[in-house]
């Protein structure tokens, strides 16, 4: 029996309709219960048409509400739908990737693009399950979330295949181009991504690039991961930094997102610098120009491509990049002297 307190009405389930709705109210998404169902023998077709026939005479009852509770994002030219499955789910998550929605219409609610994919958020039996249609693609505790969601959505992005190669590599924008950060990781891409980000430049991502068969590359712009060795570095910054949640990621590393970073535009940017990190303790700093083949085995060692192949084109759109930009290995200790001789290659 469901009771509908506006209504004043009782409305009675068979067993079928009870274990739907006991899903439903458990916040499993839609496609997951036709899987289910569709295993208890009955043809996938007739199981979603009798789904989805069930769901909308609910809402139609006022026994469900609408689903409202979804987002939808541009992400390094993708266009991906997050679903979530309850409010304390959206609330929890969706401010995280808000400066990420693309734009709407009042017209229809949504950009006139169809996604290119959906991801659905669902609590079950205490954890949070990151779904594509019917397969897993995360299971998380809570602090685990907005981690493995940014996993999930930059996998999505790059299975788009809208570049040549993805580049491990920070993007900062100064005046109409690109400085591209390289380097191992714990080199300090994030952390000097935004020390420059708050200089004057502009953070166009701070972990993937991609880039186009014109040279040209788009960051992910997600808000930046800093670890903890970086949170007193940019606390000066950002006195609000150790205010912020602490996440965990896939490899157990804690993490900050830090919202509000200065940013670039949208767009693809022409790069113009390319710089590999050479991060040690006690160095002193030094910027020295850099032979193109060792920042070709730089940007290499953390590249790949749609199909997982770096193919000739990929090759090209590099060897346009190297020889359209400056290459530099910049050696460091401390973050300030970093970000000066940085923003004076940048002016210069």
């Amino acid at each position: 029996m469901l009771f509908n307190e506006a209504r004043q009405e009782l409305f009675e389930l068979d067993d079928g309709m009870a274990f739907v709705w006991n899903r439903l109210t458990e916040g499993t998404a839609i496609d997951r219960i036709a899987e289910e169902v569709a295993g208890r023998g009955l043809p996938d077709g007739q199981v979603r048409a009798w789904l989805d026939h069930a769901v909308s005479e609910w809402t139609r009852l006022g026994l469900l509400r609408s689903p409202a509770l979804r987002q939808r994002l541009g992400i390094g030219g993708a266009c991906i739908e997050i679903r979530y499955a309850t409010a304390a789910l959206a609330e929890f998550a969706a401010p995280d990737f808000r400066h990420l929605e693309a734009a709407e219409t009042a017209e229809s609610g949504q950009d006139g693009r169809v996604p290119d994919c959906r991801l659905d958020l669902a609590e079950e039996d205490g954890a949070v399950m990151i779904r594509r249609g019917a397969v897993d693609l995360a299971t998380c505790r809570r602090d685990e979330i907005i981690p493995a969601l940014r996993g999930a959505l930059t996998l999505e992005a790059l299975g788009r295949g809208r570049y040549e190669v993805a580049l491990h590599a920070a993007t900062v924008a100064a005046g109409g181009h690109a400085l591209l950060l390289s380097g191992c990781p714990g080199a300090g891409k994030s952390t000097l991504a935004v020390a420059l980000a708050h200089s004057g430049l502009g953070l166009a991502g701070d972990d993937v690039a991609l880039l186009g068969a014109d040279g040209r590359v788009t960051g992910l712009r997600f808000a930046p991961a800093l670890k903890p060795g970086s949170w007193p570095l940019l606390a000066g910054m950002r006195p609000d930094l150790f205010d912020l949640p602490v996440h965990v990621r896939y490899d157990s590393q804690r993490v900050r997102f830090l919202d509000g970073v200065p940013a670039a535009g949208d767009g693809p940017l022409p790069v113009r610098w390319i710089v590999s990190l050479d991060r040690r303790d006690g160095t002193e700093p030094a910027l020295r120009p850099l032979d193109p083949l060792e920042t070709l085995r730089d940007l290499i060692g953390g590249a790949a491509s749609a199909d997982d192949r770096l193919g000739t084109d990929a090759f090209q759109a590099l060897a346009r990049t190297l020889d359209a930009a400056g290459c530099h290995r910049l050696t460091y200790s401390r973050l300030d002297d970093a970000v000066a001789l940085l923003v004076g290659l940048c002016g210069s």
